[in-house]
């Protein structure tokens, strides 16, 4: 009789992953820094294997490099890889838009609209704060946007993407707070795809994530300079 293959080693890399990718992308280990895999397992209560695998597969997404002979570091923050970021989501995600607008239906439709009232209504009741539940319900706005897009590799480039941009954007928030109506904006983009507008919504998010992309830059190279 052949005996099943142990699950925990898998589930504690999953766990290893989220947990570090989560504490990356919020900034809770910063650009740059060493991590050490010692360290961390003490952190994760985890051994030193799956926060080792956690850290190779964070490498294949770029939000960790690995030195050769000098361990594990969190991703820099970068002017280049910004502007790389910025330009993929642009391409990325206008097409799924188009296709999602052409593709969805009703339900697709009340998802949007349930999204944009929960990021709605916790930024009436939270003053404006942007912290990671914003984070959380913002970014379920914005898939819920996509998500009826029939080519699922471009829905998982533009996840993956906007997460990258979202380690960016805390960045830069944290040394200049935001001054747009990014609220309003948020409705414009909504009705437009409601009202199945594709070249209204797709200039209304591009115009969008374009602003975003332009502010994080000036900010990051006024850090860096």
């Amino acid at each position: 009789m052949i005996e099943p293959t142990p699950m925990k080693p898998r589930i504690n890399s999953d766990v290893a992953y989220a947990k570090l990718r989560r504490m990356i992308l919020l900034g809770e280990l910063p650009p740059q820094s060493k991590l050490k895999i010692e360290v961390l397992q003490r952190e994760l209560e985890l051994s030193s294997t799956p926060v080792r695998e956690a850290l190779n597969r964070l490498t294949t997404e770029g939000l960790v490099v690995s030195e050769e002979n000098r361990g594990f570091r969190a991703a820099p923050l970068t002017v280049s890889d910004l502007r790389d970021i910025t330009r993929m989501r642009l391409l990325m995600e206008g097409e799924a838009l188009a296709d999602a607008i052409r593709c969805g239906n009703a339900a697709w439709e009340a998802g949007i609209v349930a999204a944009h009232y929960s990021l709605a209504r916790f930024e009436r009741v939270s003053n404006g704060a942007r912290g990671e539940e914003w984070t959380v319900l913002h970014k379920a706005f914005h898939m819920s946007l996509l998500a009826a897009c029939s080519f699922p590799r471009i829905l998982a480039m533009c996840d993956n993407l906007f997460d990258q941009s979202e380690r960016y954007r805390r960045f830069a928030v944290r040394l200049q707070p935001g001054t747009r109506d990014v609220a309003a904006e948020h409705l414009a983009i909504m009705d437009a795809v409601i009202t199945r507008d594709v070249t209204t919504a797709s200039m209304l998010l591009l115009d969008h994530l374009r602003a975003t992309g332009e502010r994080v830059l000036s900010t990051l190279s006024r850090s860096a300079a």
